[in-house]
């Protein structure tokens, strides 16, 4: 028998009840077969009064779809801990490949801080469905302090969002690529209109001068 009849030989057992043999009628099967039948027509009514509901209204069906479309989406590209710890890893390494003294210092100060803090294992993500939070604890795991371990004496959790230090969505984290932006520029080196400090202390040490000659 070819599969385009076995198709069709399922289709119509599924749609009639005739094709159960008698001996089998008002047993299990027929029970099983009703029973996903049942289930079969809501989904069907289901669908056929959602898509006329959307004709008749497009303007709120719209709105709808663009929120589950959006949910959808931040739930599959909600990053985690370990993209956290990849892009802080990666954000430290393109640190260090620019120059000590070109660096930006703040991009400088946020990522070293925040390196810390994961070293010393004080860092903790949160996954919540749509986006992820990566707080920080008071202590690390290996501290055996009072403070550490009294739940009495711990942070209320009214005073939760003051942990926050970042917040992933969309596959970024924010407070991270915010700090990173410009990390290779140092803004003390160029004034305001555009020309270089001369009291920047790179060039007041530097042993090549503004027209590129040795002094």
């Amino acid at each position: 028998m070819s599969r385009l009849n076995k198709i069709m030989t399922f289709r119509s057992f599924w749609r009639s009840k005739s094709t159960i043999p008698d001996k089998l009628k008002g047993g299990l099967l027929e029970k099983i077969v009703g029973y996903f039948r049942n289930i079969l027509n809501d989904y069907k009514d289901v669908a056929v009064e959602t898509a006329k509901d959307m004709r008749e209204r497009p303007i709120k069906s719209g709105i709808y779809v663009s929120l589950i479309t959006t949910t959808v989406v931040l739930c599959k590209t909600n990053p985690g801990e370990k993209e956290y710890h990849s892009r802080l890893t990666e954000s430290v390494t393109d640190l260090m490949l620019v120059g000590e003294r070109i660096r930006n210092p703040k991009s400088e100060s946020a990522v070293n801080r925040l390196a810390s803090y994961a070293n010393d294992g004080r860092l903790r993500c949160y996954n919540i469905g749509i986006c992820s939070l990566m707080c920080l604890k008071s202590h690390g795991p290996d501290v055996k302090l009072y403070s550490a371990n009294c739940k009495y004496v711990k942070p209320h959790w009214t005073e939760f969002y003051k942990t926050i230090v970042d917040v992933g969505v969309f596959g970024k984290w924010i407070k991270l690529e915010e700090a990173m932006k410009d990390f290779d520029t140092n803004p003390e080196e160029w004034m305001e209109d555009g020309q270089p400090n001369p009291k920047f202390k790179y060039y007041k040490d530097s042993l090549v001068s503004w027209d590129m000659k040795l002094k």
